[in-house]
């Protein structure tokens, strides 16, 4: 039996008109008090019958519901957080974000492991160079310049900003278009 994966971005409106959510002022929208999950489950019924995709959901995960109209960022992906003793007895604490953790993604565009891996990498050679130069401001440009094309991939930018993944390497001017 073949196994389907259905997405679909319904509008708050056809939400409310369907049935599927009961309050529009609810305190939260989508909270288990206010979806309709049997509403919701004939929504999406409806929907994969209009476009001739069997409507046989699994009992463990059949419908379900999420808000991603706004996504969270770091605003630096590595932090070098620094004792006011820093000395060399006592380097910086330095803290890398890579994944969600760094960059919630955008599931539809289905980006999320793409990201993750870029960003790990990214990681690791913002560490790379800390560790060849002890040089804070150093790292940082090197760890923004690579997020700032990291922020830039998306489903429709993603040939425009990442060489191809068979020459991808520790170093981001490897995986990344116009990296410097």
């Amino acid at each position: 039996e073949a196994t389907h994966y259905m997405i679909f971005t319904p509008t708050k409106q056809s939400l409310l008109d369907t049935g599927c959510v009961r309050q529009a002022d609810a305190p939260t929208l989508l909270g288990a008090d206010n979806v309709d999950m049997a509403q919701l489950t004939d929504l999406a019924k409806n929907i994969a019958c209009h476009f001739g995709i069997p409507p046989n959901f699994t009992p463990s995960q059949s419908v379900s519901i999420f808000d991603f109209s706004e996504t969270k960022r770091h605003e630096r992906a590595i932090v070098l957080a620094e004792d006011p003793e820093c000395s060399e007895e006592h380097p910086p604490l330095v803290v890398c974000f890579c994944g969600d953790a760094l960059l919630e993604p955008f599931w539809p565009e289905g980006l999320g492991i793409v990201r993750g891996f870029l960003s790990a990498l990214d990681c690791v050679s913002s560490l790379q160079v800390w560790a060849q130069t002890k040089d804070s401001e150093a790292v940082g440009r090197h760890s923004d310049a690579c997020y700032k094309i990291l922020k830039s991939v998306a489903g429709q930018t993603r040939e425009m900003t990442l060489k191809p993944a068979a020459e991808w390497r520790l170093d981001p001017a490897t995986r990344y278009k116009g990296f410097k």
